[in-house]
């Protein structure tokens, strides 16, 4: 009984002491639910507004990434390797070795074109490719790139808010309401992407496994356009390290013979054919990616300061010059690359600074007529002089007083600048008058074909052995030197191996090629100066 009573009594005072603690409270409580219920759902606002944030963040990198893969996809891209998943991926990533060659024709692995092969990607093509070798865009990686890096694609903002609801597929070619129709994103992205970067085609599959071999205009295209300093992005600027490949085999040989240019014999130098330590590479691996770019239809080139100074401004067919030598030699053409051609034994370089159409800077000039303009090279300062000179000129169209020539298509007039470099237009072909006459394309007999090398570069020229003498081969390389601007000292021609020194004095200036004990095939010689 009493243990009932005890639990009575502590049950009333438990309902007391509660009663007086809610009437001291002061319907304090009340405004402590109240405050509670203001800052959950302050906090419900702000996550619902971060949620909204991450999903449009979410939708608009999806968007740029969307935008990525049209551009690609417009070029027919296709990747090498499986690791590819997406804009910023590696296709191919290869290290580089020099090779010989004259173009933009690189040598790639035999895995390469098994890859090719089995997964039927040629097929895959348009039939606007039918006909056209396999293109690649070759370029060195930033190791720095984040996708995205453009500004360009930073600020690109989706059409509508549920863009995604209509394409999921990155394959659905058909009806795109956002189909890109300006590049300049794409191209800035990929100025961000490479290091630097250009075009090419593949002159065989018989590289080492990992190795990829670029020619010396490739690697040039990599590596001069900024003179080792490639400008990545917009501000910014990155150092490209170069290397000369060593032939391993070599590596107890004399340095001098192995990285010497030219020194490996005419046979090797062949495309394709490995050219250890004959010109610089960059040193950074290189990324491979198939594409199919679009047919040309016209292209600027200007002349270097070089090619001005071997008087290009004075060649009597430039049609011919670019035919013989410049379309033998390239299937790509990459805003910014230089091309090579050669007349006569001298070499003239050419900036492309404008291809059509101009939507990826890069075209295809295999199976296409393409339109060529040569355009002006930089202006000299201003003087009285050349001032009243071009107030006399006429009015040029395009900067030249004629227009462009198809390359394939009758002969037109050569263009004349309006201005030119003073060099230039001081001076016609130095000592071309003097040269002996080449013996017919089609004579192989009795002729020698005589390479001269000089600091500037490397000229050649055909002799009959019987009839040219040595004061023909001195008169050419005077000619050569000349053009390269570095004429005038006393110099001779050495032969390395097996080592021969000529010297242009009474004994040896009339001697023909065959008593100075130079045979018909080929010879290469040296300029040593005195």
């Amino acid at each position: 009984m009493d243990f009932e009573s005890s639990v009575k009594r502590l049950a009333k005072d438990q309902s007391r002491m509660r009663g007086k603690l809610r009437s001291g409270a002061g319907g304090k409580g009340v405004v402590v639910s109240e405050k509670a219920k203001r800052q959950a759902e302050y906090q419900r606002k702000q996550a619902e507004k971060k949620r909204q944030e991450r999903e449009r963040q979410k939708k608009l990198e999806e968007y740029q990434k969307r935008y990525m893969r049209q551009c690609e996809r417009a070029l027919k891209t296709r990747h090498l390797s499986s690791s590819a998943a997406g804009p910023g991926t590696a296709s191919l990533v290869l290290s580089p070795t020099s090779i010989y060659g004259d173009g933009d024709k690189i040598a790639l692995p035999p895995s390469v074109l098994e890859t090719l092969a089995q997964s039927a990607m040629s097929s895959s093509l348009d039939q606007s490719s039918v006909g056209s070798p396999w293109t690649f865009r070759i370029g060195i990686l930033n190791p720095d790139y984040q996708f995205p890096s453009s500004i360009l694609i930073k600020t690109l903002k989706p059409p509508n808010e549920d863009f995604m609801a209509d394409s999921d597929s990155d394959d659905d070619n058909e009806n795109d309401e956002d189909e890109v129709g300006e590049m300049q994103a794409f191209q800035d992205e990929l100025s961000h992407k490479y290091l630097a970067y250009t075009h090419c085609t593949v002159v065989e599959f018989t590289q080492d496994e990992g190795h990829v071999g670029i020619p010396p205009m490739v690697a040039k295209a990599l590596l001069g356009r900024n003179n080792a300093n490639t400008e990545v992005g917009n501000n910014t600027t990155a150092h490209i390290p170069v290397k000369r490949t060593v032939d391993p085999a070599a590596a107890g040989a004399d340095p001098d013979e192995t990285m010497a240019p030219g020194a490996a014999s005419s046979e090797d130098q062949t495309p394709g054919h490995l050219a250890w330590g004959a010109f610089d590479i960059p040193d950074l691996s290189l990324e491979i990616t198939l594409l199919q770019l679009p047919k040309g239809k016209g292209c600027t080139l200007v002349p270097t300061k070089e090619a001005i100074q071997n008087n290009f401004y004075g060649l009597k067919d430039v049609k011919l010059v670019l035919e013989q030598s410049l379309i033998r030699t390239r299937a790509t053409l990459s805003k910014g690359d230089v091309v090579c051609t050669w007349h006569r034994g001298v070499q003239f370089d050419l900036k492309v600074t404008k291809v059509i159409p101009s939507t990826y800077d890069a075209v295809t000039c295999i199976n296409t007529d393409i339109e060529v303009e040569i355009g002006e090279a930089e202006t000299p300062p201003v003087t009285k002089d050349n001032a009243a000179k071009a107030s006399a000129a006429p009015k040029p169209v395009g900067g030249f007083t004629t227009g462009g020539q198809v390359l394939g298509g009758p002969s037109t007039t050569t263009p004349t600048p309006i201005e030119t470099t003073a060099s230039a237009a001081a001076s016609p072909a130095p000592m071309e008058a003097d040269l002996l006459p080449e013996p017919p394309v089609d004579v192989k007999q009795g002729v020698c074909t005589v390479h001269i090398q000089h600091s500037q570069g490397t000229g050649k020229r055909r002799f009959f052995v019987a009839e040219a003498t040595m004061k023909d081969i001195f008169a050419f390389g005077d000619y050569l030197l000349a053009s390269a601007g570095a004429q005038g000292r006393p110099y001779r021609l050495a032969t390395r191996f097996p080592r021969k020194v000529w010297s242009l004095d009474n004994d040896n200036r009339d001697k023909s090629l065959t008593d100075a004990g130079i045979a018909a095939g080929q010879e290469r010689f040296m300029v040593e100066f005195s």
